[in-house]
């Protein structure tokens, strides 16, 4: 019996570096080997341009690398903000994307997406990629086959608080006037089809407050029970 590695894929503006500490602890509350995949901030910038290739390559390197040096046959995929995005195109189904079919859902047994902006903003330059993700791969897509999907919002900051965080909102939903991490608001956050999660007191990331990877107690709060050592999920044992 293998325990499932687990890879974090970062958001758009962090480094590979930035995860760090939520490795530590994952690896510590699973049993498990972490890797965090190597996306940094320029590869998003290009992919805007380009196409999102380069970035679902490097998950895919990632995930390679997890299952060779753990025997197991499947990852968690853990997808911070804009990776999470990233997982869903490396997940795949019978669409192509940019030309290339993808089929990772064989090899993942979990998704968790933590600030991920899910749902297609109304306008703006991200309403096109994020819409033709949800195209494509729709909500919880692989669910019936097993595949489990879990989305996790932070609820800390309201969009009356401030111009600023009103704005930030109605990137991603047309009234900013409700409750978010403070980039994404609870609603974008929720993938339809998923078990979902609301944290109150979570911000997006560390410059903006307590985060979803901040030490053991926020991870703690959205890391499922039963992918801890004992759990049914470990390894595939029981289920």
């Amino acid at each position: 019996m293998s325990v499932e590695p687990v890879v974090i894929v970062g958001g758009a503006t962090q480094w590979a570096g930035s995860y760090r500490g939520m490795a530590d602890v994952l690896g510590r509350m699973s049993g498990a080997e972490v890797h965090v995949a190597d996306v940094t901030p320029l590869d998003w910038a290009a992919g805007y341009f380009r196409g999102f290739g380069q970035l679902v390559f490097e998950v895919a390197s990632a995930v390679d690398r997890a299952l060779l040096g753990s025997g197991a046959k499947k990852v968690v995929l853990v997808g911070h903000s804009a990776g999470g995005l990233a997982c869903r195109v490396f997940i795949g189904g019978e669409p192509p994307y940019g030309g290339r079919r993808y089929s990772g859902h064989r090899r993942v047994s979990a998704l968790i997406t933590l600030g991920t902006p899910h749902a297609t903003p109304p306008q703006g330059r991200l309403a096109g990629p994020i819409g033709r993700i949800n195209d494509l791969f729709p909500g919880a897509l692989h669910g019936d086959s097993g595949l489990r999907y879990l989305s996790v919002a932070g609820s800390a900051v309201g969009g009356s608080s401030s111009n600023r965080v009103r704005r930030r909102y109605e990137g991603f939903v047309e009234d900013g006037k409700t409750e978010g991490d403070g980039v994404v608001p609870v609603g974008a956050a929720l993938l339809p089809g998923s078990e979902t999660l609301v944290l109150d007191g979570i911000h997006h990331n560390r410059r903006l407050g307590r985060w979803y990877g901040s030490d053991a107690e926020a991870v703690g709060r959205w890391w499922p029970e039963d992918l801890r050592p004992g759990g049914l999920l470990v390894g595939e044992a029981g289920a």
